[in-house]
């Protein structure tokens, strides 16, 4: 695959193509959902540097995450401490290292394409969508254990159209097991799915129920807790944060993918169409148009499983993105086809022009989507690295033994991480607002991933705990709204507290304030 020997000018331009996107996703991509924040990022800061908020989820009483797959990316931040690099270059360095993996695995596929005789057409129009669709831009950099099994299912699919069974099953397993155990449902081939996963649960399950146990002080399966949880359990339930309608992943795939999308949800049809047709029936009956009927269908099964569920979020669909552009890769190319054999001889490149409008409006459309997101949601991003300069702006009579107080509150799920606090001397603690739900809580300082906490629950009920008064904090970071109210005020009309800082989103400005007196209270 790469034995850069063998590569030709269009292979090295994928190569550089793919991984130059990936290093803009890990530079630039927001954080676009509070959970990878909460749940992977902040645990993460607590393993390497001994402090961070934790959910109810990392409570051993609960036990629904799995420390293994964080320490899967503990041993880069110790190198980065160790080579003296900040912790906000450390953040980013794990962003790079997760994007580009991705991009390996993207490679992966395209080279796979091609040695399976999709020809030059599929391979190149899969690359296109994969690296510029705004979703894999969005979750090829994410912290979350969807981006990973969306990782593994790249290089399993890869796997299966090269026929090695083991490495597929295997690459399932660790993307199912190390990373979202719902991820198991785009495994194909179950006869050898079921004969392979044995091993596979040994190399993986185990060494994850070790981790697991070590880090809980008790025997943990997080995979079957999680599945228990969603699926089993009948005391609570994931509606409790929110619920969708039937057409939300659509329109998520519609925003993410634009055109891409629909052409994705025709494949089959087309498909279907050439089958029954005679003139078509020589094409879709080759052993590489099987191979797509086979594995492209997890794209439905994936859809026919999550989109009755109540609950939906968009990190849901991570794993079957690249499902998404292979399989608009493959509508393309037997649109062409199609087209090409209804049409008189004399209008035979028409086809040819309509596939490169379409892939033309869909990069278009998703770097436009992209620069959006950055334009619009990149703030809290940009504000926390202003943290140095606030607290070189406080005078002494305002900070309480040393530690400097940073609170925020309405904007609680916009928080990037404690990778952004430059030190333990930052501590950063929640303000009253109008959420009314549960919010993490301070890692305990020695055996937190042991210790049961107290004020946790399972049922999203807010804990009054949680929150400081406003006289403890030192740094206040909020954004101005055009609606405010006495519980959520806009701090620039309070005199005793001093703008400091600024990060412009469009409609929306996010600040930071130093408290000049006592009198902020």
């Amino acid at each position: 695959m790469f034995d850069l020997k063998h590569w030709q000018r269009s292979d090295v331009a994928a190569a550089l193509t793919i991984f130059t996107v990936r290093t803009f996703a890990a530079l630039f991509a927001n954080i676009s959902d509070c959970d990878e924040t909460y749940n992977y990022w902040e645990p993460l800061h607590y393993i390497v540097h001994g402090f961070g908020f934790q959910t109810w989820e990392y409570s051993p009483v609960y036990a629904l995450r799995s420390y293994a797959y964080l320490s899967l990316h503990a041993p880069i931040l110790y190198a980065a401490s160790t080579c003296g690099l900040s912790k906000i270059t450390s953040f980013y360095l794990v962003r790079t290292v997760l994007a580009l993996s991705m991009g390996m695995a993207e490679l992966f596929l395209y080279f796979t394409l091609q040695l399976r005789g999709f020809g030059p057409g599929v391979p190149t129009y899969y690359l296109i969508i994969s690296a510029f669709s705004c979703g894999l831009f969005i979750s090829s950099a994410a912290l979350l254990p969807s981006s990973f099994a969306m990782i593994m299912g790249t290089l399993a699919l890869a796997a299966w159209y090269r026929r090695y069974d083991f490495l597929a099953v295997f690459f399932t397993a660790v993307g199912s097991i190390l990373g979202w155990p719902f991820a198991a449902a785009l495994g194909q081939k179950l006869g050898s799915f079921i004969r392979y996963s044995v091993l596979s649960l040994i190399f993986v399950l185990l060494p994850t129920l070790a981790v697991d146990t070590y880090f809980y002080g008790r025997i943990v399966i997080a995979p079957l807790n999680i599945i228990s949880y969603n699926v089993i359990s009948t005391d609570t339930s994931s509606t409790l944060y929110g619920t969708e309608s039937w057409t939300y992943y659509f329109l998520n795939g519609a925003l993410n993918f634009n055109v891409a999308f629909p052409l994705a949800l025709m494949a089959p049809i087309f498909m279907f169409l050439m089958r029954i047709s005679k003139r078509f029936r020589r094409v879709v009956d080759s052993p590489t148009a099987k191979l797509n009927t086979f594995y492209l269908s997890g794209l439905w099964i994936w859809l026919c499983i999550f989109v009755p569920q109540a609950h939906k979020e968009e990190r849901f669909l991570f794993p079957i993105y690249p499902l998404v552009a292979l399989s608009a890769a493959v509508c393309l190319e037997r649109f062409s086809q199609f087209i090409r054999g209804l049409l008189p001889e004399k209008l035979g490149s028409l086809p040819d022009g309509i596939k490169f409008l379409a892939l033309t409006i869909f990069t278009l459309l998703s770097l436009s989507r992209i620069a959006a997101l950055n334009r619009n949601y990149h703030a809290p991003l940009e504000i926390f690295r202003h943290l140095p300069d606030a607290s070189a702006a406080i005078s002494s009579t305002t900070v309480n033994n040393e530690i400097i107080h940073i609170c925020i509150g309405k904007e609680w799920y916009r928080f990037p991480s404690s990778f952004f606090l430059p030190s333990k001397r930052y501590k950063f603690d929640f303000i009253k607002s109008e959420f009314r739900g549960l919010l993490p809580k301070h890692f305990e300082s020695e055996n937190g991933t042991r210790v049961i906490p107290s004020a946790m629950n399972a049922l999203n009920k807010e804990e009054p705990t949680r929150y400081v008064g406003l006289g403890d904090c030192d740094i206040l970071i909020d954004f101005e709204s055009t609606s405010s109210s006495s519980i959520e005020p806009n701090f620039r009309d309070f005199p005793d507290w001093k703008h400091l800082a600024w990060a412009h989103d469009f409609g929306r400005i996010a600040y930071i304030f130093v408290c000049d007196s006592y009198a902020c209270s």
